[in-house]
Order: structure tokens, then C-alpha cells, then sequence
């Protein structure tokens, strides 16, 4: 039985899939000459039980249980009502666009492994696979949510440098060998992977690295609706940060996909999301 994921809300307005490196953008829009923040915040909300419930619990979710099943999700987020980034909103957007927009399939939901409420997710933020004509390759998420998207993309290149480290990789390899789900395809594969016995550059070889950045932009505060004004002047402005990203990464040999969320404010999320998540906690 396959899972039923929701509607996709965010729109691609941006999107060039040549090197250096591929690039999408994604958009919430205006509804009334509003940036659909809290309607974001919504959709972010529809995805929590799909980033943090497991796949037995995620197939099993129905009338009879989806209150209980929603409030073991939301335990998985933070019980706080404010933490210094709300890094978890960010994971959400990064679980999401790569399902929606690229068409990935994951392999483990790092916000399930969080051993308590308020704890940060380790390693990367997102494994997923992406089938490809010759096999599979292995996506190995970072994401941001920030207010600077030059800071994101520099802190995000720090992240990933730290997370191929040798050391750290085995580490991450022996936390996510257990945890692959079983009806992933070619799941003998993607464990053999990362078990111990296999060389960390095997796995970095069979691996696309997404980055997905979140940020306030000036281009969506500077608009009331998407017309093609807009979609020039956020197109620019992504390409601009692509180029940036290019730039300071351009020593690092992985394969990458960015993936941007320009956004009106953080807060406007961050305040919307907490409102539907605090009756669950």
C-alpha cells in the first residue's frame, strides 16, 4: 500500500537544472495581495506526520487514530514556543519539495530518530532515493531556514563539509543502516551502503547532496502578487544565489541540488505553525 502524501502548494517559479549546481525554486504566492504565509505554515503542518511518523505508522494513519498518531508527530518537533531557528520547519520544506518536486522516496525520516522534544536532528537533515534509468541515487539533505540567505548557504557548506568527514560518515552510516524502511526500493542495495564493511567514498559516490534554503527575500516583500515582473525579479535574485553558492563551494567535489524558498518573514511562520501545533502537545 503506497502512502498518500497532500496536495502540493508551493509553486516552481525558478528553475535551471544545469551544473553548477541544479537549481529549483519554489514559491507560496499572494492571495489578495498577501504573501500566503500562514497558508504556508498550513501545508508545513499537513507534512508533520509524514516527516515524523515512520513508515508503519504513516501507512496505519486513519480516523481511528490520526489524533493519537498527530500527537506523536508533534512530539517530534519541539514543545517550546520558541527555540532559537526552528531548524525543524526547515526539514519539513526539505522533506516536501524533494517528495513533490523532484520525486524522491525516503529512505529514513531523521525527525523520527530525535531522542526528545527540543533535541536537533544529527547528520543530515533528509535521506531520501531518487530512481534514476541506471539504478538509484541516495539524496543526503541539508537545510536552513534563515533569515540571510548568504549566511544559509555559507552555514550549509560548513554542515555538509562536517558530514563527510570520515569519522562522521561511519557514524552516520551505523545510525541509519538500522532504520531503512522495508519496502524502499532496492533496499539490499541502500543498506549495503552503509554498512561499516562499505567505503565511505562508495556511498558519497552514489550520493546527490540537496540543500534546501529558506530565507526572507526582498524580491517576495517587494511584490502583492505573482505576475511576471515578479517572476523576473525572483528568478534574478535566485540566480544571483546560486551563483554565490557556486563560488564558495566550487572546491567541494559532491553533486548538489539547491533548493530555495524565498519567504515574507520567518516569523509569520514560525507563529502560524506554533498556533496549529500547540493543542497537540
Amino acid at each position: 500500500m503506497a502512502i498518500v502524501y497532500p496536495d502540493s502548494f508551493l509553486e516552481i517559479r525558478f528553475q535551471e537544472l544545469k551544473p553548477p549546481p541544479p537549481t529549483t525554486g519554489l514559491c507560496a504566492g499572494y492571495d489578495n495581495k498577501v504573501w500566503q504565509g500562514a497558508r504556508l505554515a498550513a501545508h508545513l503542518f499537513n507534512w508533520l506526520p509524514y516527516a515524523a511518523l515512520n513508515q508503519e505508522n504513516q501507512l496505519a494513519f486513519g480516523s481511528h487514530n490520526f489524533l493519537d498518531l498527530l500527537r506523536n508527530a508533534a512530539a517530534h518537533i519541539y514543545k517550546t514556543k520558541k527555540t532559537a531557528t526552528r531548524g525543524e520547519l526547515g526539514e519539513l520544506l526539505l522533506h516536501l519539495a524533494c517528495i513533490q518536486h523532484v520525486g524522491t522516496v525516503p529512505v529514513v525520516c531523521k525527525l523520527v530518530l530525535k531522542s526528545s522534544s527540543n533535541d536537533t536532528v544529527k547528520g543530515f537533515d533528509g535521506v531520501h532515493l531518487l530512481k534514476t534509468a541506471g539504478g538509484f541515487e541516495i539524496w543526503l539533505g541539508e537545510s536552513k531556514f534563515y533569515l540571510d540567505p548568504q549566511e544559509a548557504i555559507r552555514d550549509a557548506i560548513n554542515s555538509i563539509s562536517a558530514h563527510i568527514a570520515p569519522a562522521f560518515l561511519e557514524t552516520e552510516k551505523a545510525m541509519l543502516m538500522g532504520h531503512v524502511g522495508k519496502d524502499i526500493p532496492h533496499r539490499d542495495e541502500v543498506v549495503k551502503l552503509f554498512k561499516a564493511q562499505t567505503p565511505g567514498d562508495k556511498l558519497l559516490n552514489a550520493s546527490v547532496f540537496p540543500i534546501l534554503i529558506a530565507y526572507e527575500s526582498p524580491c517576495v516583500a517587494s511584490f502583492e502578487e505573482v505576475t511576471a515582473a515578479y517572476i523576473d525579479a525572483v528568478g534574478k535574485e535566485l540566480s544571483d544565489l546560486r551563483n554565490y553558492f557556486a563560488q564558495k563551494a566550487g572546491d567541494i567535489k559532491l553533486r548538489f541540488h539547491l533548493i530555495f524558498v524565498p519567504i515574507n518573514t520567518k516569523k509569520e511562520i514560525v507563529e502560524n505553525f506554533d498556533k496549529l501545533l500547540e493543542p497537540y502537545l
